[in-house]
């Protein structure tokens, strides 16, 4: 739940419309950036919070806010079994996490207000080319023209002020009536777009403990869970599993500075870790991790194969 970050960064009033600084490209990092603790079988375990994450994706959203970027991290973990007891045509559910990442000397004011969306619907209809799996932008995921026009909306419709609402407006606004240009992208409809307040009221983000496994690139970042989805599943095939994990979810990050509202959207998805492929480890019964085998794929595998292992 959503604790808020309190206070002052020196704001220069000329950089007040310009919230967040934009970049070409936004590469995307994960386990192998940060040494998640692995187990036996070189599956990441990054023990966070309440959260043991199997796999991660980071990356930067930079504003003027303060001279280092914010970052957002998106993980999963398969949920607990007892999770499916109130869903009897679920075979498995995974949790797919997201935290945000703030350095220590950014806070925010009373004159700053923020939310994220995170457009978890389309997550599993969005690809992007292969040789830029781990280093996209928005664009290259949705189109040009469908970003632009989305950020320009939000930055129209954000009211924050006095409005305890104003996240879940600004989400209705998003999803009731979407630019033209991302029409082809979305296939007729958003589907599930999650809004959480980041700032203001009584709200307030929920710190989470790094002490086992840091989950951000930034040194020395404090993180926050701001939202966690959970996936039923009712298969364990591949496919149905490649769905979550190989998904790429479009996040929004809205503030609001004095009356001035700034969006970004940033794309995350999971990202293989290199140094987790492996062809000599134990393993259970259905094979042994593939070299070539991407580490998200044979995750997935794994969880097929772990289930099939214990029947």
């Amino acid at each position: 739940m959503i604790r808020s970050l309190a206070v002052s960064v020196l704001y220069p009033a000329a950089l007040v419309p310009l919230l967040f600084q934009h970049y070409a490209a936004a590469e995307l990092l994960g386990c192998d950036a940060v040494g998640c603790p692995t187990n036996e079988y070189h599956v990441a375990q990054c023990k966070i919070g309440n959260a043991t994450l199997q796999a991660l994706g980071i990356t930067n959203v930079t504003t003027t806010l303060d001279t280092r970027p914010l970052t957002w991290t998106v993980g999963f973990q398969e949920a607990p079994k007892d999770s499916i007891s109130g869903h009897p045509e679920a075979a498995m559910a995974l949790d797919k996490n997201f935290y945000l990442g703030t350095p220590p000397s950014m806070r925010f004011d009373n004159s700053t207000a923020g939310c994220a969306l995170f457009f978890e619907g389309i997550s599993a209809n969005i690809t992007v080319p292969q040789d830029k799996k781990n280093s996209f932008t928005c664009a290259d995921a949705l189109s040009e023209d469908c970003v632009s026009d989305l950020v320009r909306q939000a930055e129209s419709a954000a009211k924050f002020a006095g409005n305890a609402d104003a996240c879940s407006q600004l989400r209705d606004s998003l999803t009731n009536k979407p630019p033209p240009s991302c029409n082809s992208v979305k296939g007729g409809t958003w589907g599930s777009v999650i809004s959480r307040p980041l700032t203001g009221g009584n709200q307030s983000l929920e710190m989470v403990d790094q002490s086992q496994c840091r989950a951000t690139t930034g040194q020395g970042y404090d993180l926050f869970l701001v939202d966690s989805e959970r996936h039923y599943l009712t298969d364990r095939t591949t496919k149905a599993l490649s769905q979550v994990i190989l998904g790429i979810t479009p996040v929004m990050t809205v503030l609001e500075k004095d009356g001035k509202a700034k969006a970004e959207l940033t794309c995350l998805r999971l990202v293989d870790s290199v140094a987790n492929q492996t062809d000599d480890e134990p393993h259970p019964s259905m094979g042994s991790p593939n070299g070539s085998l991407s580490s998200t794929m044979y995750l997935a595998t794994l969880l097929v194969s772990a289930f099939l292992y214990v029947l």
